[in-house]
């Protein structure tokens, strides 16, 4: 097991995990998207964390929300170890981690990446991988509308959801707990994972991710566009897919609030990275 000592918003932590990613990671946790993740979050919230891999983003959640309450899901189970180790050592006394995936429906799902960096594991209907250096995992799969009661939160102010293109299939099985606590949430838009693992367009996706949500906004360094007004479309979708820019998602039901949290980005000169990689094609 690799532990490698990572600052995490204010604190510093031995944190265990894969190779590749404690490689990649450098002295310092996503300093950027963690910033922004404050200004999106108060030190109360609810906070759902969608494909926690080894922790880092609930470590920097369970800091922006000390009065809060964290609940990380992740799937895979070398992941969960980490998760649970670095969750434990952290003393983290409101997190509570979940060791299966969110879904659609409920069932198993095959899970499929490389050893050497979790981050990027995949559910995929129709695309494998057969090399020998890659794994396939058999993994549970549930509707957070089914689960959420078993999640010890009392509502849901945010979520974060980085699941490889598995994001729709995320909010399919969430729609009744959407409606509900109406949340901010922040995703990854990845058209790799969309193209190759799901099958589908950014075009498709961002009008399919409408009919769940009625305000998009995609993050770019200092800049926020309205991925939902027809004039910006063109410019995001070129981009995102030939420059990999436009990376992340801030979505929800409340115009007027997510426009004033995302005016805290040009406040406070905070940049913008993608969630958790550049870019997964192991």
């Amino acid at each position: 097991m690799n532990t490698k000592s990572v600052k995490v918003l204010h604190k510093t932590f031995a944190i265990s995990g894969d190779d590749d990613y404690l490689r990649e990671m450098g002295q310092e946790f996503e300093p950027d998207n963690v910033k922004l993740l404050a200004l999106l979050c108060d030190d109360d919230s609810r906070v759902l964390d969608v494909g926690a891999n080894i922790g880092m983003t609930s470590l920097a959640f369970s800091q922006i929300c000390p009065r809060g309450q964290i609940a990380a899901i992740e799937p895979l189970p070398r992941a969960f170890q980490y998760l649970r180790r670095n969750v434990a050592e952290a003393d983290s006394g409101n997190i509570k981690i979940f060791n299966f995936a969110l879904g659609s429906r409920d069932g198993l799902a095959l899970m499929q990446g490389h050893p050497s960096n979790l981050a990027c594991s995949f559910i995929a209907d129709n695309y494998k991988i057969p090399a020998s250096d890659h794994f396939s995992h058999e993994v549970t799969v549930k509707r957070l509308d089914q689960t959420f009661s078993e999640l010890s939160l009392d509502r849901l102010d945010f979520m974060k959801v980085d699941v490889e293109g598995f994001e729709l299939e995320v909010f399919a099985g969430a729609k009744e707990t959407l409606a509900t606590y109406r949340p901010i949430v922040f995703l990854e838009m990845n058209h790799w994972c969309l193209n190759i693992y799901r099958r589908m367009s950014i075009p498709e996706f961002r009008e399919r991710l409408m009919e769940y949500f009625p305000y998009i906004y995609a993050i770019d360094g200092l800049d926020y566009l309205d991925y939902v007004d027809q004039r910006n479309i063109h410019h995001i979708n070129y981009h995102h897919v030939l420059n990999f820019r436009f990376m992340n998602l801030v979505v929800g039901f409340d115009r007027q609030e997510i426009l004033f949290r995302l005016s805290g980005l040009r406040e406070n000169g905070c940049l913008n990275l993608p969630l958790h990689k550049q870019h997964c094609g192991n």
